[in-house]
């Protein structure tokens, strides 16, 4: 039996490490080369898994839930199919060695298909020698247990793990670290706690949150706006273009970019390493999106030199994708400054969290009528807070202000946006 060891690649964007989310495939399938065998959630998106040889499922390495690093086996296939025995292409005759026969157990990387694609399986094998081709024997750990482990200075190689398959929590280490510290009559946990695993998506956003929250100077900034004749103007323009999902928001989208304009300061970021702020010659709008996973940031490449509907096409189609699990990577990183728009959840508004280095987040609250003061008369209008958070090292209180101003002007003077 020829085994094969198929490893999860290296997936881009600075991913580390993936969590499967089903598997497709049982020991004992038959599989054909470049079928899908798993689904596994990075930090940015769910992607599809396939297997590079055919063959029979010999032993699958992680059970669904679990997290895998880069590099690591994910199944083993008995590959005596018909994709183990094609013969090379011609022009990969200068690269092949021993570990290109399909009868040598070498490893394989998931995610790369047959033909030339094999040749980036080989060089990638290549960039991962290292790696030993049995399962990893170290101790079975989240990544944060083990940096608590490093900071209570615990080795995790002698704890015997309580969680599920033996994997060690907070708990195992805490429980090493102190033991005679522990209560001798510790209050029991309610018989209907539950506690949930924070992996993929969710673990980023705690970790990116957690960041800037701990590194960014954050002060806020908030106006109310007329928004009647946004609302006029909205109307107009979706009678007109009955074929796009238009809604307020894109409106509001464009008056940022104009700001962002006229306001440069806050299309920046804190480069804190080098200490040098970085003025971003692109406007690049992340627009936060509610997901099943947690909270998604799409974004909105070249937001400047887009209209009003195009920036309305491009958020229905990256939100559409965030919500459907199918947006690439890629797509979710490299924003400028970034939008929440909590107002699509019956919230007036709040002081957002700055999208980690970026220098400022607005947030957008429901328009909903309200009292207002017209020529001195109190009348109800439809109003909305806009809510700005801003990095202080990069942007003082007053251009933070003006920003916020100009925003709430093209608000309430939505034509204005015409002259730009």
């Amino acid at each position: 039996m020829a085994n094969e060891q198929v490893r999860l690649p290296d997936l881009g964007e600075g991913l580390t490490e993936a969590t499967i989310v089903r598997w497709l495939v049982d020991v004992g399938d038959t599989v054909a080369a470049d079928q899908i065998v798993a689904e596994v959630e990075t930090a940015k998106a769910t992607v599809e898994l396939p297997t590079p040889h055919a063959g029979t499922v010999v032993t699958l390495h992680a059970s669904e839930g679990d997290e895998v690093a880069v590099g690591t086996a994910v199944l083993t296939l008995d590959s005596t199919g018909p994709a183990a025995d094609a013969p090379a292409a011609a022009d990969d005759a200068p690269e092949a060695d021993d570990t290109d026969r399909a009868d040598d157990g070498a490893d394989v990387l998931v995610g790369y298909g047959t033909g030339s694609e094999r040749r980036r399986g080989r060089r990638a094998r290549a960039r991962h020698a290292t790696t030993p081709p049995s399962p990893p024997t170290r101790p079975r750990a989240k990544p944060p247990v083990r940096k608590l482990a490093k900071d209570l200075g615990v080795d995790l190689a002698a704890i015997a793990g309580s969680g599920p398959e033996g994997r060690i929590t907070r708990d195992d280490v805490r429980d090493a670290a102190e033991p005679a510290a522990q209560p001798a009559a510790a209050t029991p946990a309610a018989e209907d706690d539950r506690r949930e695993a924070v992996t993929g998506v969710r673990a980023r956003i705690a970790d990116h949150l957690s960041v800037a929250w701990r590194e960014i100077p954050a002060a806020s900034c908030w106006v109310a706006c007329d928004a009647s004749t946004l609302l006029t103007v909205r109307d107009e323009l979706a009678a007109a273009h009955p074929d796009v999902k238009l809604t307020p928001l894109a409106l509001i989208l464009r008056a940022v970019v104009v700001a962002l304009g006229e306001v440069p300061q806050l299309n920046a970021s804190f480069d804190g390493e080098r200490r040098e702020i970085v003025h971003h010659g692109r406007i690049d709008l992340g627009v936060a999106t509610q997901t099943d996973r947690g909270l998604l940031v799409p974004v909105v490449r070249d937001a400047g030199g887009r209209s009003v509907l195009d920036l309305a096409s491009q958020v229905e189609r990256l939100a559409g994708q965030a919500r459907g699990g199918s947006l690439p990577p890629g797509e979710l990183v490299g924003s400028t400054f970034t939008v929440s728009n909590v107002g699509a959840f019956g919230i007036d508004g709040g002081g957002p969290i700055i999208n980690h280095p970026e220098a400022g987040i607005l947030g957008i609250g429901r328009i909903v009528r309200r009292p207002w003061v017209v020529d001195d008369a109190v009348v109800a209008r439809p109003l909305v807070q806009l809510t700005l958070s801003f990095d202080h090292r990069v942007c003082d209180g007053a251009e933070a202000a003006g920003f916020l101003r100009l925003v709430a002007d093209l608000v309430e003077r939505p034509t204005l946006l015409l002259a730009h």
